[in-house]
């Protein structure tokens, strides 16, 4: 019966829910460790009740850490409350808070260094150019298959975004250039991983750790002493087109971000940029102090007003609290969601 019941799952989870074969890998993983421990408690899945699901939980809560807590219980909901309809099981996903980590951006000259010190390893290099340059996840650059780099068009096809989105990102001709050097290095992979863009001496497709420790090393050797990890290239990404005046709708569409509230606390200014602000404000002529503006009748629109509140937020005019609310404002809603959590690091 469960055999069956996995399968069904399984099957419901890529037609309906439209999971990505990682996802449902995982979830099946935890259906099985549910299935062990009622079949050692001597129950099937038609004998399990809230109380009986609580007792897993309280189980699961000793055995296992509070990360791993969070995929087991979002599994036992999307089995249970969604696949199954019991809605007499209440089930609340584990929610873990945002790591207190350096979220200072790498300043240009920084990430140069990093390419240097990186240039005699062409994998290293053209995965250290590509997190860079494209901003995108970790796991995202993890999935990328050769298919998925438009050279032409200097595009990459992300696939399997956050929440199984589908973007295409921008990158340079520079990262284009470290790819195409990695591919002309690139050994032949082991059977399965054919298709992965980078893959690691083994030959197989390249994990989270091994990109964890090549971001430590070549900052190690580049000589910068703040902290570095691999999600960093993310925030600096972000910040440094904020910082060169992209609009916000252009950022969200490299990035992929749902909520540009989200995104905005990706965003961390350099002292250097803060010092030209400050000067802007503080050390001009009198004369230079008052500047009027009337847009032109053809830009009076809540795009322009979002515009110009943005650039307001990067001169440090106003702070987030304040362009989240003209933001909203001008998006036309009333209130104001405070509950937001800083997810700039899951």
């Amino acid at each position: 019966m469960n055999q069956e019941l996995t399968e069904r799952y399984k099957q419901w989870m890529t037609a309906r829910r439209n999971n990505n074969e990682k996802t449902v890998k995982l979830m099946l993983t935890h259906t099985k460790w549910f299935f062990e421990w009622l079949k050692k408690k001597k129950l099937s899945i038609n004998d399990v009740t809230q109380d009986i699901v609580d007792d897993y939980i309280v189980y699961c809560k000793e055995r296992y850490s509070k990360n791993t807590l969070v995929t087991i219980t979002a599994n036992l909901r999307k089995l249970l409350v969604h696949f199954l309809k019991r809605k007499d099981i209440e089930i609340k996903v584990v929610q873990t808070s945002s790591p207190k980590r350096d979220k200072t951006p790498l300043t240009r000259e920084e990430v140069n260094a990093m390419f240097e010190a990186a240039k005699k390893n062409p994998l290293d290099e053209a995965i250290l150019k590509t997190l860079y340059y494209s901003g995108m996840r970790k796991a995202e650059l993890i999935s990328l298959d050769i298919e998925d780099i438009d050279f032409e068009n200097l595009k990459i096809t992300v696939r399997y975004g956050k929440g199984d989105t589908y973007r295409r990102v921008n990158i340079t001709k520079d990262c284009a250039m470290a790819i195409k050097k990695w591919l002309a290095a690139r050994p032949q992979p082991e059977k399965g991983d054919e298709k992965a863009l980078f893959i690691s001496v083994h030959r197989k497709r390249i994990s989270k750790s091994y990109i964890r420790d090549i971001v430590k090393i070549y900052a190690a050797k580049a000589g910068i002493e703040k902290t570095v990890y691999p999600h960093k290239f993310r925030i600096t990404h972000i910040t440094h087109m904020a910082e060169a005046n992209l609009d916000i709708k252009e950022i969200q569409a490299q990035t992929g971000h749902k909520d540009i509230k989200t995104l905005m606390r990706y965003i961390q200014y350099s002292s250097e940029k803060i010092r030209k602000s400050y000067e802007k404000v503080f050390e001009r002529n009198n004369d230079d102090i008052i500047h009027t503006h009337n847009p032109p009748e053809t830009e009076t629109n809540a795009e322009y007003y979002k515009k110009l509140a943005f650039k307001k937020y990067l001169d440090g005019e106003i702070d987030r609290k304040m362009l989240n609310e003209m933001l909203e404002t001008f998006d036309g809603k009333d209130e104001i969601d405070e509950r937001i959590k800083d997810i700039a690091y899951s």
